[in-house]
């Protein structure tokens, strides 16, 4: 059995260091043109690290999910895509919610019926009772064209997903309340979608957004956003979000199938009261080691990768092929996470294994980056190699 000590602490470094990470296909919907705010943009702002992890709210000593829970599998292809989602709008949050004053809960205020809608395209086609069919997209109605392939390609989704936080305060009575919220637009880089038509299915196809249309997206859709939360909970709830603030961060998805995740691009706070500010912009990205990619951008880093991995199969008969995931800030390295795969052959050869990783990790990486690096066997985790940025390695075997 599985040493209970050291899981809790695992899964709490995998939800933190991830990143350091069909319901209903959404139908046809898009959103009205709204008028697009001026916005100043500020210069490669910095997302922090959490070293100061959230508390979590356990209402009637019970974890209250959010209403959309699990929607974001069905909408966003990339299992790193969800996974820096989650974690990155936190840190991203803690800039205006510092984690020492607030507890996070999962957001409460969208409803899962409500996304849905949000996430489709606008059809203004009316019912038999002259109902809209879906007023409330966000995404574009289709384009024009002559099939339907091609009325994709003229509007493509650009809206995938819609993540929630809220943030809660305790009050001068000691109860805890809402205190503010943050949402994360997560955007497709590249649309990709499959037609059915009376010959049947065709695609993938795929449609690259561009910049421009990317950033005209962002500023349509937050400002959107933020107007209906605050439309829809105005105080009649007892929860008035105009009287507080609310922090809008902007990611670009990566591409389906990518061994990456996409990036946080920028944010924005409205302030109680008053529309989003001016948009911070930021400079993240990630990299697969080893890979031409890197190679060619990050010449550095993957040498010293290669020389990692070159150096560790050396110790050892059975080939070891271990990968990485470099996460960079303003083109600075700042976290590693690395996976080094085994074939299990007994227990004092996996300490091995993990004891040599730890070694070459404090040789040939810089302190001043964080590193987790996980030894797994099949789909079984031995062990756990933890070294925060100027710190000691910490190294946990399982039992």
């Amino acid at each position: 059995m599985r040493n209970a000590l050291i899981i809790p602490l695992f899964a709490m470094m995998l939800m933190f260091l991830a990143g350091c990470m069909a319901f209903l296909e959404p139908e046809e919907e898009a959103d009205t043109e709204a008028e697009e705010a001026e916005n100043s943009a500020e210069v490669s702002g910095e997302i922090p690290s959490l070293s100061n992890y959230y508390r979590t709210i356990f209402r009637d000593g019970s974890y209250e999910p959010g209403h959309a829970r699990g929607f974001g599998t069905a909408m966003v292809h990339n299992r790193h895509d969800l996974e820096r989602l989650e974690v990155g709008l936190s840190e991203i949050a803690s800039e205006t919610f510092s984690p020492e004053e607030y507890f996070i809960q999962e957001g409460q205020f969208i409803q899962r019926n409500v996304l849905n809608s949000w996430l489709r395209r606008l059809d203004e086609t009316e019912d038999e009772d002259g109902n809209m069919e879906n007023p409330n997209g966000l995404n574009p109605p289709l384009g024009e064209g002559e099939t339907l392939v091609e009325r994709e390609r003229n509007a493509p989704r650009v809206l995938s997903h819609l993540t929630e936080h809220n943030f809660m305060r305790e009050t001068s009575e000691g109860d805890l309340a809402v205190a503010g919220v943050a949402v994360a637009i997560s955007l497709n880089s590249v649309y990709t979608f499959t037609v059915e038509d009376e010959e049947g299915l065709h695609g993938p196809f795929d449609e690259e957004l561009s910049e421009e249309e990317l950033d005209a997206a962002r500023d349509r859709i937050s400002e959107e956003v933020v107007e209906r939360l605050r439309e829809s909970h105005d105080g009649t709830d007892g929860v008035n979000l105009d009287e507080m603030p609310i922090v809008v961060a902007v990611y670009h998805e990566a591409v389906r199938e990518s061994t990456t995740p996409g990036e946080f691009v920028s944010y924005a706070v409205a302030d109680p009261g008053s529309s989003l500010g001016g948009w911070t912009e930021l400079d993240e990205t990630h990299h697969f080691f080893p890979s031409n990619a890197a190679s060619d951008a990050v010449t550095g880093d993957a040498d010293r990768f290669n020389e990692f991995h070159m150096e560790l199969n050396s110790y050892f008969d059975d080939h070891i092929g271990a990968t990485a995931i470099g996460y960079y800030q303003n083109s600075e390295l700042r976290e590693l996470t690395i996976t080094v795969p085994i074939r299990f052959q007994s227990k004092m050869e996996t300490i091995a294994v993990t004891q040599q990783v730890a070694s070459l990790i404090d040789e040939r990486f810089s302190s001043n980056v964080d590193i987790v690096a996980k030894v797994r066997s099949n789909d079984q985790q031995e062990a756990l190699i933890r070294r925060p940025a100027g710190e000691e390695v910490d190294v946990y075997i399982y039992d």
